[in-house]
């Protein structure tokens, strides 16, 4: 009888025990997982157009995102100099967005990525003879060719042009680069498909240093 009943302690002692162990585990699962917080590269109207780049064999690779709205962005992504490829992040609302795209940008800043400060990046300036001293005709050709250098520079990740003067018989338009030599190669060609016919030169320069100056285009291919 002894025997028995220390046998049935036994046996409660190891359910027991058991139970006890199941209750701890459920707890356990059952426990709010803390969210991970990211860091946040929209700016304070949640707007968001950020590169990152990384050095690889094939030359440069960048990746940018920007959103159209409230609740899609695009990524694009490629080696500079090229147009590479593009995709569109879709969400229900700003938030699950804004979630989206810093995810995004994280995981590739774990691969490498990273940004190239303005104070690294090269003012690539392209300047125009003109038949004229300068007039409201030449300010609309400005405006024209400057959106086809900005487009040609953002697609092909290498920075963009946002400004330029007229004067002297002259028209400057400047960007801001990140391989200049490079952009002096891919530019002509830009220009040639849309168009564009006057002669000009480049001129490189970083800070208040000159780099190169007065450097023609290289025949370019409309295709």
């Amino acid at each position: 009888m002894t025997r028995f009943l220390k046998l049935n302690f036994l046996i409660l002692t190891v359910i027991t025990s058991a139970l006890s162990s199941c209750g701890q585990t459920s707890n356990s699962k059952n426990k709010p997982t803390k969210k991970l917080v990211l860091k946040n590269y929209f700016d304070s109207r949640d707007q968001i157009l950020f590169r990152l780049y990384k050095k690889n064999t094939d030359g440069v690779s960048y990746w940018e995102t920007w959103n159209n709205d409230d609740k899609t962005a695009v990524v694009h992504w490629g080696i500079m100099g090229t147009y590479g490829e593009q995709r569109t992040v879709s969400s229900d609302n700003i938030s699950n967005l804004k979630d989206s795209i810093n995810s995004l940008i994280a995981d590739k800043i774990k691969e490498g990525f990273s940004e190239i400060s303005n104070e690294k990046q090269f003012t690539l300036a392209i300047t125009f003879k003109l038949k004229t001293w300068g007039t409201t005709e030449d300010l609309d050709i400005r405006e024209k060719y400057r959106n086809f250098i900005t487009e040609h520079l953002g697609w092909t990740g290498n920075g963009r042009c946002d400004d330029g003067d007229i004067g002297s018989g002259e028209m400057t338009l400047y960007a801001d680069v990140v391989d200049p030599y490079l952009a002096i190669k891919t530019i002509p060609g830009n220009l040639l498909r849309n168009n564009v016919i006057e002669n000009y030169y480049f001129t490189i320069s970083q800070g208040n240093k000159t780099i190169a100056e007065n450097i023609l285009p290289a025949s370019a291919d409309k295709h």
